[in-house]
């Protein structure tokens, strides 16, 4: 078998790399080379400028975190596994040192030519390339993430403090940021995204004190989540804007369910917090659909938005979709 034929295979074994077409990864092959290191000898140091991502075809990898001058094993690579890729792609330095724990023989990529050498000489094929990459990296991200913390629950309830709303205890708008977007796929055949603001709010917040302001978003958020079934999600996206995630939801029943938001946003009871003066919330809301209107987070979240501040626009106390 030629030398190249070995790279291939070898690359081959990657997920992530053997999702690519011929033409990307014989890109690949052709660019990267055999590195041999001996037992006890860095790959790459923690801080230093990532120069390429690694395979492994023989021996055995440790990954180290040192802290204190003592040294933590993070991870230990094997045989047909890669490493160094994430902070390779993202331009980063290393966030961990590797070693070899045995004598290792590595396929390093890229070879001698820095990437913008190599994506120079072939355009076209590099930009399809970097594209491909990039979705594979980020889906790998989360697969990753998604396995610390199930085996972690240290590690979730972490992240879980990170993403919520120290108010409400809702998810923030940083859930929408990193998990909402992966987690699309797990919504059914159909979801609905509802982006929902208070009209006057400001009103309560300006004539009886952020106190009172606070103590009613809390009561929104509390209200929100006694109008949503199991599996749905509440957010506080930002300021006096909430959101659901309804799972499993088409349009008629995404309509449905926003007017029994909005009545019940209607019917709290506010008076033990505005000194017994009666005021009625009323909330403007825009609705997205999952797939009907678009197939990303990204876009539905954008299009929830927009159709909310068109309902405001509007005069409020409605609902847009």
């Amino acid at each position: 078998m030629s030398l190249e034929n070995i790279k291939i295979e070898l690359l081959r074994k990657v997920d992530f790399f053997s999702q690519l077409r011929e033409d990307e990864i014989n890109l690949i092959a052709e660019n990267s080379e055999f590195v041999s290191y001996k037992r006890g000898e860095p790959v790459f140091k923690k801080n230093t400028v990532s120069t390429g991502l690694y395979i492994i075809k023989e021996g055995r990898v440790g990954i180290l975190s040192f802290d204190n001058k003592e040294s933590l094993n993070v991870a230990e690579i094997v045989p047909g596994e890669a490493f160094g890729y994430l902070e390779f792609f993202a331009g980063e330095q290393r966030s961990a040192s590797a070693l070899a724990d045995e004598d290792s023989l590595l396929l390093k990529f890229p070879a001698g030519k820095t990437i913008p050498e190599i994506f120079n000489q072939h355009a076209f094929t590099s930009a399809r390339f970097l594209y491909r990459m990039m979705s594979i990296i980020s889906e790998r991200i989360w697969e990753t993430k998604k396995m610390l913390y199930d085996k972690n629950p240290q590690i979730w309830d972490l992240h879980k403090q990170m993403l919520s709303d120290k108010l409400t205890g809702l998810y923030n708008r940083t859930f929408f940021e990193e998990d909402f977007i992966n987690m699309i796929p797990d919504f059914g055949e159909s979801a609905a995204l509802l982006m929902i603001k208070p009209d006057n709010f400001k009103e309560i917040n300006d004539r009886f004190g952020h106190e009172v302001g606070d103590r009613t978003l809390t009561l929104l958020a509390i209200f929100l989540q006694s109008e949503l079934d199991e599996n749905d999600i509440a957010i506080r996206y930002m300021g006096d804007e909430y959101a659901a995630i309804l799972v499993d939801t088409d349009r008629d029943r995404a309509i449905s369910r926003a007017r029994s938001i909005s009545k019940t946003y209607k019917s709290m009871d506010l008076e033990h917090l505005t000194g017994g003066e009666k005021i009625t919330l009323q909330v403007s809301i825009g609705i997205a659909l999952y797939p009907e209107h678009v197939a990303d987070g990204p876009a539905l979240v954008k299009r929830a938005h927009k159709k909310m501040l068109s309902a405001r626009s509007a005069g409020g106390n409605r609902i847009s979709i």
